[in-house]
């Protein structure tokens, strides 16, 4: 273990036990996907688990999916203020409230509370500048915004009414030269309890996590172990797990390379060390599996990873083409999504020993 610089488809997955439990038995876990029918052929990147049977979905050229039943039936809707734009970022307060996020420019956050049947502009960046990466609640208030460097600095945004406006933080660390985020899974940036947030970046000579404690009032940044030479390398999502961080990436442009493409903090993010065994090539997503201390499961272009103790080490899964993934809270039950449209409904379970 290498320490860091500074700091149907049905899967029976039988494996070693968890590092941090040494003498437990080790878990049985099955993880069931199914294909759902999405009506659209884009790369789907933008989403958001509001629970068991409610998802939103943000789509190329400002088009919304949504289900309220499990993802039997998917809902289309579009933004025609979005047309031609990719919504790579999205937050579902709840069935019929949403929030979405343009990539690229004009930046610009539209909100739904009618299940999509009408939108609202909510903000637009004034600097045609910004390009935002992820967008992420503690609360039904309070939220923030990660958008790539704006003239030198950090562009991370705040609020405290739920979006309806935003104010930029301060007290933030400079950018490295070429320093940005990656909108590829929304989840370059996560959030955690008592006002905890990370946020991974890449593009430069270093992959770096920017973290605060206080809801964006202060931040300090720590150096990663992952891929970070070129404008396609570094940190593309991270998942936390208490004190536990995961973070995957690497080089998208090197999809089959696993030198930098995940790494593992204990110590919720100020120490990161590499794993024993890497995932199977770039990763844009990554997720902790619920009711299963230990578990993450990455999902990239090439394939799917599982680890079982904390990161340290990762086992294949035949998911291929996805971006991003995402849980219900507190629900071992969620969704992946991809390329050309793909939905996988996704279950985790564990056998009863």
């Amino acid at each position: 273990m290498k320490r860091a610089i500074g700091a149907g488809l049905t899967l029976a997955l039988l494996g070693l036990a968890a590092a941090c439990q040494p003498s437990a038995p080790p878990p049985a876990v099955s993880i069931d996907g199914t294909a759902q029918r999405s009506g659209v052929e884009t790369s789907l990147r933008g989403l958001a688990v509001v629970d068991e049977t409610t998802a939103w979905i943000g789509a190329p050229d400002g088009v919304v999916l949504r289900t309220i039943d499990g993802g039997q039936s998917w809902t289309r809707s579009r933004i025609e203020a979005a047309a031609g734009l990719d919504l790579r970022s999205a937050h579902g307060f709840d069935a019929e409230h949403a929030l979405f996020f343009t990539a690229g420019s004009p930046a610009r956050l539209f909100e739904t509370r009618d299940g999509g049947n009408s939108f609202t502009l909510l903000y637009e960046d004034a600097s045609d500048a910004a390009f935002f990466d992820g967008l992420a609640f503690w609360d039904a208030n309070r939220g923030i915004a990660f958008s790539d460097p704006v003239d030198g600095v950090f562009h991370i945004l705040l609020t405290e009414d739920g979006g309806q406006s935003w104010s930029q933080a301060e007290g933030l660390p400079a950018p490295l030269d070429g320093e940005a985020g990656f909108a590829a899974s929304d989840s370059s940036l996560a959030t955690g309890p008592d006002g905890r947030v990370w946020i991974g970046t890449g593009g430069a000579a270093k992959a770096r996590v920017l973290m605060s404690g206080d809801f964006g009032a202060s931040w300090e940044v720590v150096e990663a172990p992952l891929a970070s030479a070129g404008a396609g390398a570094g940190i593309f999502s991270i998942a936390v797990a208490g004190n536990t961080l995961v973070a995957v990436g690497g080089d998208y442009t090197r999809e089959d390379a696993r030198e930098g493409v995940a790494a593992y903090s204990l110590d919720g993010g100020r120490i990161w060390f590499e794993p024993a065994t890497a995932p199977a090539g770039y990763r844009s997503g990554v997720a902790a599996l619920p009711g299963l201390p230990g578990h993450f499961l990455a999902v990239g272009p090439n394939g799917a990873d599982l680890s079982r103790d904390g990161g340290r080490n990762w086992e294949p899964v035949a998911l291929t083409g996805s971006n991003a993934i995402a849980f219900a809270p507190g629900a071992a039950q969620g969704w992946v999504v991809g390329s050309e449209g793909r939905i996988h409904r996704i279950r985790v379970d564990q056998a009863v020993e």
